[in-house]
């Protein structure tokens, strides 16, 4: 799309002469002609010099010339003619700029969304280690009994297998137990006869503590 903007033109059946002379006729000086209409005074004298660049579009030059010729009482049906013919001459035809809404990969790219992801991300990572922090605070550990399978033992003594987690400190009956590399245990324990209860406790770096416990019956 294209504006239209007035620009400097030739003479043009002695427009701008004319607007001169009936001025000089009524002894008026362009800064009396300014006071009293006001029109700037630079716009007045580019109408005097046929020069219409100075007006932004071509209302406020036809704006400015009418307000002119009936303050110096000019014939406005056949000046007013003269002049728009004066001022088609002399059209300049300018690109308008559109405003063009960003797409949506400029709108990603800003700043302002970089930084808010980053922030983002940054609050999920803190919140994440947070939220892992208190459930490993809070979780107790885990042990597995795998031996004995049946709770009827036949014979005085049972094996005592399983597993817990890393780093965890295992005790049977009270008695530390040494953990294998792999956090596996094996016990042997005597039995005596009748029930007899195994007390198997597992603690954690965090000092949570997980119990289970066996009753056994020896045969």
């Amino acid at each position: 799309m294209v504006g239209v903007r007035p620009g400097k033109g030739e003479h043009h059946e002695g427009i701008g002469d004319r607007l001169r002379r009936e001025r000089l006729v009524k002894h008026l000086s362009l800064e009396e002609v300014s006071s009293q209409l006001h029109i700037p005074l630079n716009q007045l004298l580019a109408l005097e010099s046929d020069d219409y660049s100075i007006f932004s579009a071509e209302l406020y030059a036809r704006g400015a010339y009418s307000a002119y010729e009936k303050f110096l009482g000019i014939d406005t049906n056949t000046s007013s003619h003269a002049f728009l013919r004066s001022l088609s001459s002399v059209r300049q035809h300018i690109p308008l700029t559109l405003h063009t809404p960003a797409s949506w990969l400029e709108r990603l790219i800003h700043p302002t969304v970089i930084l808010t992801a980053v922030g983002l991300f940054l609050a999920l990572l803190v919140g994440g280690y947070i939220a892992w922090q208190l459930e490993s605070f809070w979780r107790l550990p885990d042990v597995i009994v795998s031996e004995p399978i049946d709770s009827v033992i036949t014979g005085d003594h049972v094996m005592i297998s399983g597993t817990t987690e890393d780093k965890a400190q295992v005790t049977i009956n009270e008695e530390n137990i040494l953990l294998r590399t792999d956090s596996s245990f094996s016990v042997p324990l005597i039995l005596h006869t009748g029930i007899n209860t195994v007390r198997i406790e597992a603690k954690n770096s965090a000092g949570r503590v997980r119990t289970k416990q066996l009753f056994l019956l020896r045969s």
